[in-house]
């Protein structure tokens, strides 16, 4: 998880932690302690100074924090730290990888980091596509196992092969009623000129369960808006398949190492460096941990799409941007 079983307490350890491993003879790229600064007086209310903290050693911090889910955490943050950059060192990707190992931690953010730092795009667009919570839907589809065969990794993501059911099921959504969660859902399409799953070119059920939480949550499809939502996504759920997601989307849309398979053109990165970026996300991962019902395992948006958005945000504890 991320930020889910750390407390408040846990924070200058787990400051210490990163600088350990991602800071090294310095930082990259100066988003990196912004970054660190920013998430950690929002949802730990934390200050320090993360060009001067001092490192510890994986011994200390073992003996300090021994539980594995708090363990994991903090590798999550030492890994999105890093994504954030537009290149990754063997040295720093190495040292995570030693923490690891060392503390225990099975984590498959590290398979991404390592691919990325060898430069290795195709192998990292593997690790980040087959391991996030939209392949974790795939694989309940039915007909998921022979389109993956039949068209690879773009099976993950996209409509590949017509269903006229699927498509008028959500065309129908226009039907319903103005400030309802699916009519909201329609007007987001249409606003984008985006295309329906079950149509080609679009994307599929798997990836359109996000747009439901970019109506829930009101985030844009932009850059920083992708960002956004997966932070809030990642907070609203118990699935570590919702961690790798953002991890992912902070390498395309931020660090721009990562290569999207479905934008016609490729992202370039830097997403983040609008105004108050770094305080949208922060936002946006305070926001989905206010959340009283998971929004990625377990539900189906259809069920409540005709109730009114507004009545959906309060009875779930989505706060106001």
């Amino acid at each position: 998880m991320f930020f889910k079983h750390t407390t408040p307490a846990d924070a200058p350890l787990m400051a210490q932690a990163v600088v350990s491993t991602c800071r090294q003879n310095g930082w990259f790229d100066e988003i990196q302690p912004r970054f660190l600064k920013t998430i950690f007086h929002k949802l730990m209310s934390y200050d320090c100074d993360f060009h001067t903290l001092e490192p510890l050693s994986i011994e200390e911090f073992s003996l300090a924090m021994p539980e594995p889910q708090k363990r994991n955490e903090v590798l999550d943050l030492m890994l999105a730290t890093e994504l954030l950059c537009s290149s990754i060192s063997p040295e720093i990707s190495n040292a995570i990888n030693l923490w690891a190992q060392k503390l225990g931690i099975e984590n498959n953010g590290l398979a991404l980091v390592r691919d990325l730092s060898k430069k290795l795009t195709i192998q990292a667009q593997q690790d980040f596509y087959r391991s996030n919570y939209f392949y974790d839907k795939d694989l309940t589809s039915p007909n998921f196992a022979d389109l993956d065969q039949k068209y690879g990794l773009s099976a993950t993501m996209m409509t590949l092969e017509v269903s006229d059911e699927i498509a008028t099921r959500y065309e129908n959504l226009q039907q319903y009623p103005a400030g309802s969660l699916g009519r909201g859902l329609w007007d987001f399409y249409k606003k984008r000129n985006f295309t329906f799953p079950g149509v080609l070119g679009g994307i599929n059920e798997a990836v359109a369960h996000h747009d439901w939480i970019h109506v829930l949550a009101d985030y844009d499809s932009d850059g920083i808006g992708e960002i956004e939502v997966a932070a809030f996504s990642t907070m609203a759920t118990e699935s570590q398949s919702a961690v790798m997601n953002f991890l992912g989307v902070l390498s395309i849309f931020q660090g721009g190492l990562l290569k999207t398979i479905v934008a016609g053109a490729p992202h370039l990165g830097h997403d983040m460096e609008v105004i108050n970026g770094l305080e949208r996300i922060s936002t946006a991962l305070k926001r989905g941990k206010e959340v009283n019902i998971d929004l990625v395992l377990g539900i189906n948006y259809f069920d409540y799409a005709r109730e009114p958005l507004e009545e959906l945000r309060k009875r779930w504890n989505i706060p106001p941007k």
